[in-house]
């Protein structure tokens, strides 16, 4: 069998390089998909819905990508 030259890891280093703005993009749709609910006929309060799940998301992705840094940092060979 040969040996493939890419990356193994190639996800991980993206998130590690990318993370932040990954971050950033899944926290604001919960918010943005409220606001267009509520220009469909939703009630105003799904727009706090959507301001505590995009809140709730941000900081777990967040919390994902720090945790995928570390990994990258203490365990993977440089």
């Amino acid at each position: 069998m040969e040996e493939s030259t890419k990356d193994p890891y190639w996800m991980l280093h993206f998130i590690v390089k990318h993370g932040d703005w990954i971050a950033m993009v899944a926290g604001a749709l919960p918010l943005l998909a409220s606001v267009a609910g509520v220009v469909c006929g939703l009630p105003l309060w799904a727009l706090a819905v959507g301001a505590v799940g995009s809140a709730f998301l941000f900081m777990l992705m967040r919390s994902f990508v720090e945790l995928v840094r570390v990994i990258v940092d203490m365990l993977l060979p440089k």
